[in-house]
Formats: C-alpha cells, sequence, structure tokens
C-alpha cells in the first residue's frame, strides 16, 4: 500500500459523496460496479439498478452530505473506505437528517476506482 494508492482511493471516495451531493447519475454509474450491493440500514440488499432507478426518480435524494470521520486502506487492487456522514434529504419521499456510518469495498482496475460492496448503519443520536 502506497500514500499515492489511499490519496486515489480517498479522492474516488470524495467523489461519489460529491456525486450524491449533486445527484449526478453519470458519475455515479461510473463510481459503482455492474455488480454491485448495497447492505442498507434496513437490512435489506439492492443491486446497482435499484440505487440508480431510485437516484433517477427522485425519490432518493440528499440535499446535505457531510463527512464527519473518514477512514482509507489499501490493500493491492482493493481499498476500503469507513466514513461517517451526516446526511439530509428525501428517501422514499420521507425526510431523512440522520448520521449513517458506510462501509465501502472497492476495486482498482487499472487506474479506476470503483464500489463493488457497501453497507450503511445509523449511528444513534447520543443526548
Amino acid at each position: 500500500m502506497t500514500d499515492h494508492e489511499i490519496v486515489a482511493l480517498g479522492a474516488a471516495e470524495s467523489r461519489f459523496q460529491d456525486a450524491l451531493r449533486r445527484n449526478d447519475i453519470d458519475e455515479l454509474d461510473g463510481l459503482l460496479h455492474d455488480h454491485v450491493r448495497f447492505l442498507g440500514p434496513d437490512g435489506l440488499t439492492i443491486d446497482k439498478a435499484a440505487d440508480m432507478a431510485a437516484h433517477r426518480s427522485g425519490s432518493l435524494v440528499f440535499t446535505e452530505v457531510h463527512e464527519l470521520q473518514r477512514d482509507v486502506q489499501v490493500f493491492d487492487s482493493v481499498g476500503i473506505t469507513r466514513v461517517t456522514l451526516h446526511l439530509a434529504g428525501k428517501v422514499g419521499g420521507e425526510p431523512l437528517d440522520a448520521q449513517l456510518a458506510y462501509t465501502r469495498t472497492w476495486h482498482k482496475q487499472g487506474a479506476a476506482w470503483t464500489i463493488v460492496a457497501a453497507h450503511g448503519s445509523v449511528v444513534p443520536q447520543r443526548d
């Protein structure tokens, strides 16, 4: 693992978060592997087609994507990003305003990193 690889994967994570914030369908499509699977905070697993359909239809829209914490690791052509985000927007027409922790597994092919698996969990709010 080199510093260059960690920086490159960190940049890919930043691009992904920015694409979520802007609802940039083309950028999201390029950063998600065709066979990606997401395990959401609700315990359901969805594929790329379902995720992209939610973004395209507007049933999943983020008005705020604010990173609170990040950790990046690279193991040859596999990378892992762990981020805690404050997200605001709408999911299925319902308002969202929460902190979520995500672990994303990335695969590097050539110079490009793509997400091959992701898991999100709600971070409980403490008083």
